[in-house]
């Protein structure tokens, strides 16, 4: 019985998830992530290793998300971020997936 509640899980935590993301999100290529200048340049960056959900899920500061691609440089081995492709990805993250999370995915 417990592995079948496991198998069904899968697809209903997929359907949950589905809902939470703007359908209009669920229509773009880089998923849930707000489509705006730098958009692209984040997307790349960030799901070779995670979802674009985590991204979407956060609420940093422009030092927050600094100092996060350090850590994850440092201690998960993401390639490192130089020059202006970094700072297209942190005013991106900035303006877009701040402290007030102004598009943090939301049940339509």
């Amino acid at each position: 019985m417990e592995s079948s509640l496991r198998l069904i899980g899968g697809p209903i935590l997929a359907v949950a998830i589905s809902a939470a993301a703007p359908a209009a999100a669920q229509d773009s290529e880089f998923g849930v992530l707000h489509v705006a200048p730098g958009v692209e340049d984040t997307f790349y960056a960030c799901t070779p290793c995670h979802s674009e959900m985590i991204v979407a899920q956060q609420g940093l500061s422009r030092a927050g998300w600094d100092e996060l691609l350090d850590w994850m440089v440092e201690e998960q081995g993401m390639v490192e971020l130089e020059g202006e492709e970094r700072q297209v990805i942190l005013d991106y993250l900035a303006a877009h997936y701040n402290e007030d999370r102004p598009n943090f995915p939301k049940l339509q």
